[in-house]
Parts: C-alpha cells; sequence; structure tokens
C-alpha cells in the first residue's frame, strides 16, 4: 500500500513549497525560540536543554524508571541513559533500586536538583510567556488544543506504521529518485 496525500485546495498549477508546510513553520518556530532557552541552560546554569528536560520531568513527578522517563520526555533510551548518567555526575539526580524489585533503578532528583529546577523553572516560564506575549489567552488556548490533535494524529500515523522506510543515517550515497 502506498502513501498518497488526502488532496488540498492548494493553488492547482503550482507545488506547495516549504514555507505551505505547517511542519515546516512549527519547526522554524522552535529553531527561532530554542537558542534563548539553550543560552539560558548552557550560559547560566551549565545545563543542557535536554538535561533540563529530564530534571524538570523528575521534579514535577517524582522517581521514575528510565523507560518512564525516556517516554516522558519524548527521548530515545540512548539519550536518556547519557542525560541521567551526566545528571548524577552533577548530583542532580540520585538512582536508587527499587524496594520489590532490586533489578528496577528508580531516578529521582536529589535536593541539589529540586533547587536548580526552583531556579530555573521562573526564568524558563517568563521566557516563554514573553515569546507567546502576542497571543491572547483564547489563541493560546486554541493553539494548544490543535499542538495535542497534532500529537496524537503523528502519534497514531507513526503506530499505523504509515511510511514503511526506515531511517538509515550512515548509508553512503545520497538521494537515489
Amino acid at each position: 500500500m502506498s502513501f498518497s496525500a488526502p488532496h488540498r485546495d492548494h493553488k492547482a498549477t503550482h507545488p506547495p513549497t516549504l514555507h505551505d508546510m505547517m511542519m515546516f513553520r512549527l519547526y522554524r518556530a522552535w529553531s527561532a525560540g530554542n537558542p534563548i532557552f539553550t543560552r539560558l541552560c548552557e550560559g547560566r546554569f551549565n545545563i543542557t536543554r535536554r538535561e533540563w528536560r529530564i530534571l524538570a520531568i523528575v521534579a514535577q513527578h517524582g522517581a521514575l524508571t528510565s523507560t518512564d522517563l525516556a517516554h516522558a520526555a519524548a527521548l530515545d533510551a540512548a539519550r536518556t541513559s547519557r542525560a541521567i548518567s551526566t545528571l548524577c555526575q552533577k548530583k542532580l539526580l540520585e538512582r536508587t533500586r527499587g524496594q520489590a524489585d532490586a533489578r528496577t533503578v528508580q531516578v529521582s532528583a536529589s535536593s541539589a536538583g529540586i533547587q536548580l529546577y526552583q531556579e530555573i523553572m521562573p526564568v524558563i516560564a517568563g521566557l516563554n510567556d514573553l515569546i507567546f506575549q502576542d497571543l491572547s489567552s483564547q489563541e493560546l488556548h486554541a493553539f494548544g488544543t490543535m499542538l495535542d490533535r497534532i500529537i496524537q494524529r503523528a502519534g497514531l500515523m507513526l503506530e499505523e506504521d504509515l511510511i514503511k522506510e526506515r531511517v538509515h543515517r550512515g548509508r553512503a550515497g545520497g538521494y537515489s529518485g
């Protein structure tokens, strides 16, 4: 079964451009804001954006397994494990063995991790407010609802295995269309 895009009433004689693609525009919005948060995290607090995301999730949700944390952070297991190790080295997270099952490892925020989270979160929230200051509360609510629906649809498409090809990042060569 091959994939074909649903019909959209685009300019009939001209193919769409990247700017017409909403996913590209979402990427551009993310790319515009990301350096602001990266400078803050890495420059002021000596923590990467990925480490911040892991720390914030653990601080907000309490002890989690590495698998649960990877899912909540939308990261693969390897990246999550590396971030957890770095945060443990920085003494911001702690690993403990599960009481019921010693094979299970729980990750929790240390007191230093909680303190850093409490220091960073208000600054991150303030920057987030500044980026979205030109949208009304109704627009923000609608945008959030739309993003949730996009995330849900993309998840369904991934589950349905809509695109059969797999990523081959190390493959030599290039486009062979």
